[in-house]
């Protein structure tokens, strides 16, 4: 009778495997989920750039898709073992939450044969991981770097951008108009280091030839030479030399570390020297400790879940994500140590995950020989202790806009965790992205905080439209879930009325999006940019003043300078051309050096002018002008982000702007003035399709479709500002298009959503 007993006390095989199974595949869903919306951080980060290679450079879109793919399979990588902690900890806290762990507690068992599973799904996702750390991601860099240096060959003008100074090695190219990869070329300067002149042409080509060299076809040119005892005119129909080839481990920007092979690492080449010997050994040891940090996140999620006894979804990706930081400041503690050159590689690397496996072990035991609780929710709290004190008040009140304050204060508590989420994401993937600039330079933690803290802002305005369009699907989907919605329906509630406190606060959120990308966040970048340069980079305040080798356009005039020193007011070789209608140089200007006056006017040191007159012939001026204007500013790049939509204005009334900088400031003036509409416009069209029903759709679908939206709105962003940068869009149109066209499709479910509620009755 006994015997019998025991038997039926002691768990069943089956039943155990059947439990397993269960608690796996809680975890797997949140851990995929996690590992996708890392993904989509990266790539909506990533899309502007990649739709320009699309629009203005000439790529196919599976040229596009492909290196994009590419470059994801490293960031996957690096965020699988976190995906693994949030995703482990997030299913565990929806076990914990609706008492199903206590469940398992209460048939007989421990906490730690509940953790057996969560050690099988660690080591799962650890074979995953070490495949794409070790394997993978390399492999991925090194297609990345072969079809880069591919791309140069093939498309040779990829690099060139019309309006924008480029450099091909000691060359410096720029073109008024480029079309087709830099086959046609319109209004070239090129400056070529051979013959240490610029080189005006009408028009020109980059073409590449059989073997795979670049060369550079110009037509209808001249070069105007202006030496102390004569000058020269040389004037050419066409004229064609070679361009320097793309060297792999300058010319590309992948670390030519990390795509070696892992065997490449295991045995290096006799001819390295100690510290490339040395790099070689720390990439490979960096590859398998990253592979393998999945094991002790999957340890530190079960015993932080199990030791909880008020776990729930929410507190399980905050959780989560709290452990991931506290991983990178160990990483960032482990880099900071290798610094040294007698710092032993393999233990140090290591300190992350053998600090995570102890923390992970000692809870997991810790939770074992917890008594377990009848009640895994703590109670009411402190509440009880504040009734007795009188400060709450006791017994059923009414509250006025009570539906509303509830609908609303469900939807805010929804908002901060989900921006608190996503910043956290984002910072994450930042740290990881900066780390080896942090440690190339030294960088102390306090430096990194203040660098962060400046850069904070910048973070916030990118998650906001995003948090909110979020927040309404997990707000409207928890309430269907939960028969609160069909309850508010049945009681005679329009649904409309329901979903007013939501759109009215997405409503609010566009001035204060506004007030944040288009006031704060110039400044933050500005901030952060002089923190990074300053502090962490340790430059010298003078450095952005003094540049080496200016090369810049101001309308009709081009200045060149072998130095240019803004601080203390002076120049060395000074070089001015005044162009013609054609682009063409119809004055130059040398002089040995100039200095500054005021207000943007410099004074010449000896100058001398040659004019060409209307016959062609040269002509030189006996007193060359002394006195010119260089401006403030030497501009090689349109950068506009720091620029706030007043300074734009102000940018746009000055008449000397070139047209690719007024298309350039006008297009962003108005994608700036149009961008916080997407707070309102993208969380409308989640709420009404989360509204939709009875049946209302599941959480994980309406997620789903949030997803959806989001990177088609980011697509159809970058693609109309992009062809507004290019000239192929009127500014407004490439600005506001993507709100018209989404404030169509929130008008269109809307009415969707009235007509179907009017046809249930």
């Amino acid at each position: 009778m006994h015997a019998t007993d025991d038997r039926r006390r002691r768990p069943l095989p089956r039943t155990g495997a059947k439990i397993a199974r269960y608690l796996v595949s809680e975890m797997v869903p949140p851990s995929i989920y996690a590992v996708v919306a890392f993904g989509l951080v990266v790539l909506m980060t990533d899309l502007l750039g990649y739709t320009d290679l699309i629009v203005n450079r000439g790529l196919d879109a599976g040229e596009v898709a492909q290196i994009a793919g590419l470059q994801l399979v490293p960031t996957l990588a690096r965020t699988l073992p976190f995906a693994v902690l949030v995703g482990t900890l997030v299913g565990l806290g929806r076990l914990s939450g609706d008492r199903e762990l206590l469940a398992l507690e209460t048939s007989g068992l421990s906490p730690r044969q509940l953790a057996r599973p969560g050690l099988f799904f660690a080591l799962a996702a650890t074979g995953a991981s070490l495949v794409l750390s070790v394997v993978a991601a390399p492999a991925s860099q090194r297609a990345v770097r072969d079809r880069m240096i591919e791309l140069s060959k093939e498309k040779p003008g990829l690099a060139l951008r019309a309006g924008s100074t480029t450099s091909l090695g000691a060359w410096r190219l720029e073109a008024r108009e480029v079309e087709n990869d830099g086959e046609r070329l319109a209004g070239v300067l090129a400056y070529a280091p051979s013959l240490d002149e610029t080189i005006f042409s009408q028009r020109g080509a980059i073409l590449t030839d059989p073997g795979g060299e670049k060369r550079i076809v110009l037509e209808d040119g001249m070069i105007l030479a202006n030496g102390e005892q004569r000058a020269s005119l040389l004037r050419f129909d066409s004229l064609e030399t070679d361009l320097p080839s793309v060297e792999a481990e300058k010319d590309v920007p992948v670390d030519w570390v990390a795509t070696l092979p892992f065997h490449a690492l295991l045995e290096p080449d006799p001819e390295d020297d100690a510290h490339t010997r040395r790099l070689r050994r720390m990439e490979a040891h960096r590859r398998v400790a990253l592979g393998a940090a999945a094991l002790p996140f999957g340890l530190l999620a079960m015993g932080l879940a199990l030791g909880r006894r008020n776990l729930s979804r929410s507190g399980g990706t905050v959780m989560g994500i709290v452990g991931a930081i506290a991983y990178y400041a160990l990483v960032q503690l482990s880099e900071g140590m290798l610094r040294s050159e007698k710092a032993w590689i393999g233990p140090v690397v290591w300190i992350p995950n053998l600090v995570l496996t102890v923390l992970a072990t000692v809870l997991i035991f810790r939770a074992g020989r917890q008594p377990s609780d009848s009640d895994r929710s703590g109670g009411r709290g402190g509440r009880p202790l504040l009734e007795r004190a009188g400060l709450v008040r006791t017994g059923l009140r009414m509250k006025r806009w009570a539906l509303p304050r509830y609908v609303g204060s469900q939807f805010v508590r929804m908002v901060a965790i989900c921006i608190f989420g996503l910043l956290l994401a984002y910072l994450i993937i930042d740290v990881f992205d900066n780390l080896k600039w942090f440690n190339r330079y030294g960088a102390t933690a306090v430096e990194i905080g203040r660098y962060y803290a400046a850069r904070l802002p910048v973070l916030v305005s990118r998650v906001v439209p995003m948090a909110l369009l979020i927040a309404v699907a997990l707000t409207i989907s928890l309430l269907g879930a939960n028969g609160e919605l069909l309850g508010m329906r049945a009681c005679g509630i329009p649904v409309f009325q329901v979903l007013a406190p939501v759109w009215l606060l997405c409503g609010l959120a566009v001035p204060i999006d506004h007030l944040l990308v288009n006031e704060v966040v110039p400044e933050a970048m500005e901030l952060s940019k002089e923190i990074k340069d300053r502090e962490i980079k340790n430059q010298d305040p003078r450095d952005d003043a003094l540049r080496e080798r200016v090369w810049y356009r101001v309308a009709r005039r081009i200045y060149e300078m072998d130095r240019l020193d803004l601080m203390q007011g002076s120049a060395r070789a000074v070089t001015i051309y005044d162009l013609d209608d054609e682009g063409l140089p119809r004055r130059r200007t040398d002089a040995e050096g100039a200095s500054h006056v005021r207000e943007g006017l410099w004074l010449l040191d000896a100058p001398r002018s040659v004019d060409i007159d209307a016959d062609g012939r040269l002509e030189r001026e006996p007193n060359a002008r002394r006195l010119v204007e260089f401006g403030e500013e030497t501009p090689s790049e349109i950068n506009t982000a720091h620029l706030t939509p007043e300074e734009l204005r102000e940018a746009l009334a000055d008449p000397t702007l070139e047209g690719p900088i007024v298309t350039a400031y006008r297009t962003d003036l108005q994608v700036k003035i149009a961008a916080p509409l997407a707070c309102l416009l993208l969380p409308l069209i989640a709420l009404f399709f989360a509204a939709t029903g009875p049946p209302f759709p599941r959480p994980v679908h309406t997620l789903i479709a949030c997803a959806i939206i989001a990177v088609t709105h980011a697509l159809a962003t970058s693609f109309a500002g992009t062809m507004g940068y290019g000239g192929r869009l009127e500014p407004w149109i490439a600005g506001w298009a993507p709100s018209i066209v989404f404030g169509f499709v929130a008008v269109g479910m809307g009415w969707r959503l009235r007509h179907k509620l009017s046809r249930a009755g």
